[in-house]
């Protein structure tokens, strides 16, 4: 069986986000994907995508920091369950950090947040994973997400894998 998908590459930023979400709303449509995970500093950015996927799919917020109190109702109200005060599992493991930005820091971050959602709990199976910079979004992921320690299992089924790739930032 042969599939074609494209990748669309996105500027780096506010300009590029619309079209990711788009494509990730397509994607979601397709099936099979559990749920959808985003890196979001302050929790805008996962209100932007809970909006522009309109009850398609749950949406996880990931922060190493702490999201304000309006913030977290207005979470609250549209369904986004948030992780805050987050460890970065990839962070300070340099090889796999430098390997991943390799594709952009939203890579790195995309399968963070992934592996941080399974290891609270709250995703399994199939989950798109986006994260970005400069204030937007410009990396999606489809990925089978492991915890932290699986990350290096023997078991290659039992360790995270990119499925399929969404947007990747374009770079110059």
């Amino acid at each position: 069986m042969t599939v074609e998908k494209g990748v669309i590459y996105v500027k780096p930023g506010l300009k590029g986000t619309e079209r990711l979400f788009e494509a990730v709303a397509a994607r979601v449509r397709e099936g099979e994907i559990s749920g959808v995970v985003v890196a979001s500093t302050k929790g805008k950015t996962a209100l932007s995508v809970a909006e522009a996927l309109k009850d398609l799919a749950k949406v996880v917020s990931v922060t190493e920091f702490t999201y304000d109190a309006d913030l977290k109702k207005s979470m609250k109200k549209l369904g986004v369950a948030s992780i805050e005060r987050s460890e970065l599992p990839i962070q300070d493991r340099r090889e796999m950090r430098e390997a991943l930005q390799m594709f952009g820091a939203g890579a790195k971050a995309a399968l963070e947040v992934a592996s941080v959602t399974v290891e609270k709990g709250l995703a399994s199976g199939k989950v798109i994973a986006i994260a970005g910079g400069k204030g937007g979004l410009d990396t999606a992921l489809v990925v089978r997400p492991c915890a932290p320690a699986d990350f290096s299992n023997p078991d290659p089924e039992k360790r995270m894998a990119v499925l399929e790739v969404i947007a990747l930032p374009l770079r110059e």
